[in-house]
């Protein structure tokens, strides 16, 4: 199966809102309104749940907030992985884990939070080739490493959607740090 890996660009809101309204989460309908707009939740937004997380996503794209790749076979989207700098997932910090945030707060970093796959697409090696581009840009735009945020210890696949502790040992991450809900695993390419 030949796939193709693009970067997220406001050109693809099309083929994102298409992914995730029909294809994302077909096997599992109660969680089709994330649009992985999770990690970038801010504060403020607690007090305007009356804005839709489609049109929160849409605007974030557009604005080239929200980054990352999208994988394609066959010219449709089938997986989803969402990458960025660190600085950018505000609710790491305030809302997932605080132990998420170590002591290099101030260090540059590339954070993977999120991986989909179609379901009639999982286990063909979707994640790991967004996995591999995602290594290869942070490499090439300068990032000293990347860091991933599996749960510890074993998980069904809906709790993999942050990837899991075996995935990222097999493409060269080691388990930095522990926090009481997960992983800090970082892949280091000895950028200075």
């Amino acid at each position: 199966m030949e796939l193709d890996i693009c970067k997220l660009s406001p050109e693809l809101i099309g083929d994102y809102m298409y992914f995730f309204d029909n294809a994302a989460f077909t096997d599992h309908k109660e969680w089709s309104q994330c649009y992985c707009i999770h990690f970038h939740w801010r504060k403020e937004w607690d007090d305007m749940p009356e804005k839709p997380s489609r049109d929160r996503v849409a605007e974030h794209i557009k604005e080239g907030a929200i980054r990352g790749y999208l994988a394609y076979a066959d010219g449709k989207v089938v997986g989803w992985c969402n990458v960025n700098d660190k600085q950018n997932y505000a609710a790491l910090e305030y809302n997932v884990d605080a132990g998420l945030w170590s002591e290099d707060k101030d260090i540059k970093v590339k954070s993977v939070v999120c991986f989909l796959v179609a379901p009639a697409m999982r286990g063909q090696g979707v994640a790991t080739r967004l996995l591999e581009r995602a290594c290869a840009d942070a490499e090439a735009e300068g990032y000293a490493f990347i860091e991933g945020y599996p749960p510890p210890g074993d998980c069904d696949m809906y709790a993999a959607h942050h990837g899991t502790v075996p995935f990222f040992t097999k493409y060269g991450f080691t388990i930095h740090k522990r926090s009481e809900k997960g992983c800090i695993m970082r892949k280091y390419f000895g950028v200075s």
